[in-house]
């Protein structure tokens, strides 16, 4: 009977301490997306009556980057929603009360992780399912609403057109390197050309395409062709049929605009981990440089783990002023400590990068580097 008790108690004491901390965190996390939104709105009002990129257009779009918004917010939200949250139990002495009861501070700070463990697989689940595709959605209404482009994005790549040309781009990476290009070409309704590349490189304003396979469609025959590598300009000069007819016209013989590209492409931080882990795959085995996708991918991966860390950071603040610093200096230090992360974050991943430092390893660095800080704070406190 006593053992029910005791794991009766303990449970409670796991809900007890878990809402505390999800209820502030949620509550400043609300605060922040709403904050950020209202900004990033802001920001769009100079782009609202160009085409069709309307006041609603804009709402829509801001409401599509909210979860986004939450997962980059996300860590620093629990930081300081753990500080407000115990601080309250603190500062009213439910912990020391607990201690008193007979529940060590070691109890206590596993009931936090297990609520951190928690958040962590939310958020990562938010990471790897609704982020990305509503970070997709959002730049296709907008940039389609700004008349940007004429292309359709969807689950069989990315489609352009130019005159009687059509382009299909299955991924489109962070240096702008086309994956898998298919390029239709059409005269008076009838495919005359089509063209498929495993890779595509800008080559200043040009494309040099790699392991394209050619075929052509004159009359009533067939003629197919294996190129190793080719220059997009001298493709075009020699088999485009569009070119051929139109010589003196100059016409726009580009394989995309570049400022095309820059206005799709999205950034590695919006993709989910099986994104980046694809893209690092078919770099490795072509034996291009992956070393940035490969640290945007870490990242992804150890991004949920900071949500661990922020809890045990904020727990040395909490044991050390049980009695004193109202909500006021608690958010100060939330605010302080959430920069703090967000800055050497970057730094330490970005100085890795540059110096050579294995991905895996330049990710994980600043996560050490708090844990480290935090796991010293805990031991001088409890």
């Amino acid at each position: 009977m006593v053992i029910e008790a005791s794991s009766l108690m303990f449970g409670t004491l796991d809900r007890y301490i878990g809402r505390s901390i999800l209820v502030t965190s949620l509550i400043v996390l609300l605060t922040l997306i709403s904050l950020a939104s209202i900004f990033a709105f802001i920001a769009e009002l100079d782009d609202v009556g160009k085409g069709s990129y309307t006041l609603g257009r804009a709402a829509q779009y801001i409401f599509l980057t909210i979860p986004g918004k939450a997962y980059l917010l996300f860590a620093p939200a629990v930081l300081l929603g753990s500080l407000l949250g115990l601080g309250a139990l603190a500062s009213n002495s439910e912990l020391t009360v607990m201690r008193a009861a007979g529940i060590s501070s070691a109890r206590i700070i596993r009931a936090v992780l297990i609520t951190g463990v928690g958040l962590m697989l939310l958020i990562a689940l938010v990471g790897e399912t609704v982020m990305p595709k509503a970070e997709q959605i959002a730049e296709e209404l907008r940039l389609t609403a700004l008349e940007k482009r004429l292309s359709v994005k969807g689950s069989r790549g990315l489609w352009l057109k130019s005159a009687d040309r059509y382009v299909n781009i299955g991924t489109v990476m962070p240096d702008f390197t086309l994956i898998d290009v298919t390029v239709h070409e059409f005269k008076s309704n009838k495919i005359v050309l089509a063209l498929r590349a495993a890779r595509a490189r800008p080559v200043g304003d040009d494309w040099e395409l790699y392991d394209t396979s050619l075929t052509r469609f004159i009359d009533n025959t067939t003629l197919h062709e294996q190129i190793d590598s080719i220059v997009w300009s001298d493709f075009i000069r020699r088999h485009s049929v569009a070119n051929a007819e139109n010589r003196v016209k100059k016409t726009n013989t580009a394989l995309v605009s570049s400022d095309v590209l820059k206005s799709i492409s999205v950034s590695p931080e919006s993709l989910s981990a099986m994104d980046l882990y694809e893209q690092v795959r078919y770099l490795n085995d072509n034996q291009l440089d992956s070393r940035r996708i490969e640290l945007a991918f870490w990242v992804k991966v150890a991004s949920p783990l900071a949500t661990l860390v922020m809890l045990m950071l904020s727990l040395p603040f909490v044991f050390a002023s049980q009695r004193s610093g109202g909500a006021g200096q608690k958010i100060f230090i939330g605010i302080l400590l959430g920069i703090a992360y967000t800055l050497l974050n970057r730094l330490l991943t970005q100085l890795g990068l540059a110096n050579g430092l294995a991905p895996l390893l330049s990710a994980l660095l600043p996560l050490l580097a708090f844990l480290v800080v935090a796991l010293i704070g805990i031991k001088r406190t409890v």
